[in-house]
């Protein structure tokens, strides 16, 4: 049975471009939607929730911190009852009103702007926990296309000269949740020569990523991802030894996919 979700911008706030937003991905979601516009009265948001029997209460307020934790609070009162019946309630607003709102202790979910898409997918697909562990992040490629459509996984190309670099970036591009899969950037003797040290030239090291050179070295670009939206990770499929490293990548960085070069 389709849930119906219920969202206004309360008070006299008339900023609607958040919630909008929040309804569209509601809708991806699966949800049917009820937008009451803005500057809407208390009253009328809950009166319109007990007519549709809605299952979920989205409200913003963007304006004045202060103004916004009175009638938060004013909402939060009025609104007990229904909360009591298992009607849920979530709040989006500015950061600084957002706190006021999660200091309130009513809203199931507050969010303040700086969630990304997935995050909040999550959480109207039903992720209570959306974004703190693993488990709330798909470990493969299929998985996770299902799991963020209808948005796109975003991938990047990233790998510094160093390892230590190349590990502290991959750490904050993970916390920032801004990819689902990270490339990474290798050098050329990580390419062409990582079983066979003996053909690997010193001088080079690090030219084009970073110069990784066992599979410690790969297990700590894996483990430096362990984190925010656990993004995938995936690199070069190398120039020999073909099967040997993809096995290798399989175990160390549960790589996301292989390219193989055809020439």
């Amino acid at each position: 049975m389709q849930k119906t979700v219920v969202a206004a911008a309360l008070g006299e706030c008339v900023h609607v471009a958040g919630i909008m937003n929040f309804l569209r991905l509601a809708e991806s979601a699966g949800w049917k939607t009820i937008f009451l516009g803005p500057a809407v009265p208390i009253e009328k948001v809950l009166e319109t929730v007990k007519r549709e029997n809605a299952d979920l209460v989205g409200v913003s307020y963007r304006l004045t911190p202060e103004t916004g934790e009175r009638l938060l609070g004013e909402f939060a009162e009025a609104a007990s009852e229904l909360q009591e019946r298992g009607v849920r309630f979530a709040f989006g607003g500015t950061p600084p009103v957002a706190e006021r709102a999660r200091a309130i202790g009513f809203f199931e979910r507050t969010f303040d702007g700086s969630e990304p898409v997935e995050e909040i997918l999550s959480y109207l697909k039903g992720d209570q926990a959306a974004g703190q562990s693993e488990a709330s992040f798909p470990q493969s490629t299929i998985e996770r296309i299902q799991w963020k459509s209808p948005y796109p996984i975003l991938r990047h190309h990233f790998g510094l000269p160093t390892m230590e670099d190349t590990i502290k970036g991959i750490e904050k591009i993970a916390e920032a949740k801004a990819l689902d899969i990270i490339s990474l950037g290798i050098d050329q003797d990580a390419q062409e020569n990582f079983y066979h040290p003996e053909r690997q030239d010193p001088r080079r090291k690090g030219a084009g990523g970073v110069p990784v050179r066992s599979e410690e070295d790969y297990r700590a670009l894996y483990e430096a991802s362990r984190r925010g939206n656990y993004p995938l990770l995936r690199t070069y499929s190398g120039t020999d030894d073909f099967i040997k490293l993809a096995e290798m990548y399989v175990r160390t960085i549960n790589i996301a996919w292989c390219a193989i070069p055809l020439f």
